[in-house]
Order: C-alpha cells, then sequence, then structure tokens
C-alpha cells in the first residue's frame, strides 16, 4: 500500500524537539526531521524485536555489516569489507570521536562554509581549530543560487597545522551535490598535503538529481585516506534511534577510531541496529516514495518563492530536503536576524543562517534562514504563505 505523506502524526505529543523547541503557535520548518512516519517494516522489526522481551547489550550485528556491503557495492561498485564498518550513536559523535582520534592537540580541521554547526565547533571540542574557507555563490537563474568550491583558496587556506578535512557531501545546507571532477580535485589536494578526509555522507540517499558518488571510491589511494560517514537517521526518519556508520578501510585509522570508541564506552542502541537492519533491507520501496513526494515539495516551493517572495533567493537543491534562503532583500531595517522575524512575525520556525558560518564571521548570515520541507504539503503551503503575510 503507498505511503501516505499528506497526513502527519501528532509530533507535539511525543515530545520531538522539533515541535517543542518553539512556543506552540509557531509552526516549525526547521531541524531536519521529517514529519513523516517511518517505513512499515523498520515500525514492524523494532515491535517484533520488543515483544522478545530482553534488552540486553548487543554490540554488533552482522546481518548489518551484510546488507551495507550489498548496498555499497549495489549504489557505487564499491566493494567494502564488513571489518571497515563501525557503528557509533549518530554522526555528531562519530565526527568527534574520529576528530579526537586522529592528529594531535593544536592541528587545523578544514571546512567549507556554510557547513552543518556542529561542525564548526568540534575541532575546539576536541582540542583542535577550525580552519574556515568560504564556498563561492553562483546564480543559477531566476531567484536561485547555489555554491561552488574555490580551489585555490581552498588549497591556500591550508597551514602546515591542517590535519584533516571535513567534506559534507551531499552538502547542508547547499543541498549540492559535488560532481566527479570536483571531488578529484578536493582529494588531490588533500593527498599532496596530507590531510585526512572524513566525508559526511549522511544525506546520501535523499537525491533528489543526479547521483552521488563517494570520495573513497576515487581510487585505492584516496580510500585509504578517507573515513566515509553514513547513517539511516535522515533517510528513514531515524533520528532519535542514534545509529550511525563508519566506514574505514585503513586498518591503523580504524583501530585508533576503535580505540577512542571503546575507551569512551560508546555502542549503538540495541533499537538503532534492529531498526538501521530493517531500513537498509525493507525500507528502499518507501524511500522511492519519499523522493517522489520530497521532490514535489521542493519544486512547489522554488516555484512559490520566485512567484510569489521573488526577493528571497533559494537554493533549488539536488538532494537533501532543505532550501537555503537569502533573505538579504528584505532584511530588517532594525537588523533583526530573519530567524528571528520569520518567528516572531509569521510564526514560522527556521533555522538561522549564521549558525551555518559562525558568530564572528566577516560574512553575515542573519539575513540567511534553512527551511526544512520535509513535511506535508499542507504544512509548507501554510508555511509559505505565512512567510508572505509577514514580508507584505
Amino acid at each position: 500500500m503507498p505511503t501516505d505523506f499528506d497526513t502527519a502524526p501528532d509530533l507535539r505529543s511525543v515530545h520531538a524537539i522539533k515541535w517543542t523547541w518553539f512556543p506552540e503557535d509557531v509552526l516549525p520548518m526547521w531541524v531536519a526531521d521529517m514529519d513523516f512516519k517511518s517505513a512499515q517494516p523498520i515500525i514492524d522489526a523494532l515491535v517484533e524485536r520488543v515483544q522478545f522481551g530482553t534488552f540486553g547489550y548487543t554490540m554488533d550485528m552482522p546481518p548489518l555489516r551484510e546488507v551495507l556491503v550489498e548496498r555499497m557495492k549495489s549504489l557505487y561498485d564499491w566493494d567494502i569489507k564488513p571489518e571497515w564498518l563501525i557503528f557509533i550513536p549518530g554522526m555528531v559523535t562519530t565526527m568527534n570521536m574520529i576528530t579526537r582520534a586522529l592528529g594531535k592537540t593544536g592541528d587545523g580541521v578544514l571546512m567549507q562554509t556554510p557547513i552543518y554547526p556542529p561542525f564548526l565547533n568540534m575541532p575546539a571540542h576536541n582540542t583542535r581549530f577550525a580552519q574556515l574557507v568560504d564556498l563561492t555563490t553562483v546564480s543559477t537563474g531566476g531567484n536561485t543560487f547555489t555554491y561552488q568550491t574555490d580551489f585555490d583558496a581552498f588549497e591556500k587556506a591550508i597551514t602546515k597545522q591542517t590535519s584533516m578535512f571535513y567534506l559534507c557531501n551531499p552538502h547542508n545546507p547547499g543541498g549540492m551535490v559535488y560532481s566527479r571532477d570536483d571531488l578529484s580535485k578536493l582529494a588531490d589536494i588533500c593527498l599532496r598535503n596530507k590531510l585526512t578526509i572524513i566525508s559526511d555522507e549522511i544525506h546520501s540517499d535523499l537525491m533528489l538529481e543526479g547521483k552521488h558518488i563517494p570520495i573513497a571510491t576515487l581510487s585505492p589511494e584516496i580510500e585509504q585516506n578517507t573515513l566515509t560517514l553514513i547513517a539511516p537517521s535522515k533517510t528513514y526518519n531515524l533520528a532519535g534511534l542514534g545509529c550511525s556508520i563508519a566506514i574505514i578501510p585503513n586498518d591503523d585509522t580504524r583501530k585508533a577510531v576503535m580505540e577512542m570508541v571503546w575507551g569512551t564506552g560508546l555502542h549503538v542502541d540495541l533499537l538503532g541496529l534492529i531498526a538501521a537492519n530493517a531500513a537498509y533491507r525493507h525500507g528502499n520501496e518507501w524511500l522511492a516514495e519519499a523522493l517522489v513526494y520530497l521532490r514535489a515539495n521542493r519544486d512547489f516551493a522554488v516555484q512559490y518563492l520566485a512567484e510569489h517572495l521573488p526577493q528571497i533567493k533559494t537554493t533549488n537543491p539536488q538532494a537533501t530536503y532543505m532550501l537555503f534562503l537569502d533573505c538579504s532583500a528584505i532584511a530588517t531595517p532594525d537588523n533583526m536576524a530573519m530567524d528571528k522575524f520569520f518567528a516572531e512575525k509569521a510564526k514560522v520556525g527556521l533555522n538561522a543562517g549564521n549558525a551555518f558560518r559562525n558568530v564572528n564571521a566577516t560574512t553575515d548570515r542573519d539575513a540567511f534562514v534553512r527551511l526544512n520541507f520535509a513535511t506535508t504539503r499542507a504544512r509548507l503551503t501554510e508555511g509559505l504563505e505565512k512567510m508572505k503575510a509577514a514580508v507584505e
């Protein structure tokens, strides 16, 4: 039976943070959770395991390793080994563990901004420091734009202290998918400068256009220099179950990360492993339907903005379910950040754009907001209409 994406459960009643962060009169369209019910086979697998009635330690799940090996081969012709996989509870936790396990105190971590906000703070939390280089804004016609890498600026940002590069592909918040040529250029620069690549590919299954290319698949040398991070959380709406996967081909690198993970006592929750295995094995029909719905929502939102709010520039994402909106042309005279403007005047909750840069940035992103369109068409329409009314 086809999934009904036009009907959403009452997420406020189960204390979902997306729906409890703002006051009740604010429509939340911010954090990267879907408003959709997860795939029924995942729910069934969880119910079956709960009814089994015991919940002792479960540190590994060989069937999950098997399906991930099959999945990488099927999607990307990438031959990975089961022992390359490490299960860690959450992408942010994974990246923190990796950052601390590799390199040394005082190292620099290079990243391209705007970027997923937790990236900005991870180096400092792990006795490293962030090195930021801006992506270049490029118009794609009408009121849409995207981001591109300035490779000269990227390489010039590398110093003797730089030891790793955080890559976000597909990109959050920009929604762009890196081409093979761009990935090759980034990887070559990293190899020449001896930077380990930490590639966040958590949105790689949420492809609205084109094809995702894991950077590790470009060559055996790049594969050995890359840690690839994936998760079912965004893809199948399982974020609350906390299961992320690190694919680490290099034996020494994997050993260092494993020692850090075990030293902290971290392991994935039993139900997180159950849900991940069920998602990758039985959730793809649901995912295909979700992508059709998300693609239509994206097209609707981009077209709505073009027709009714042409002052706002927007990304037209190839992947993910977020728009990044440049509201510079309608920035308020009193310099109110646009996320606050929309929360107070439109009663729509969005992510603050400057969170994707940093608070000390020379480029002011207070005029930017991120909008999550993984919701029902009715809610998406309501949110956009409220934003339009507030602007008018």
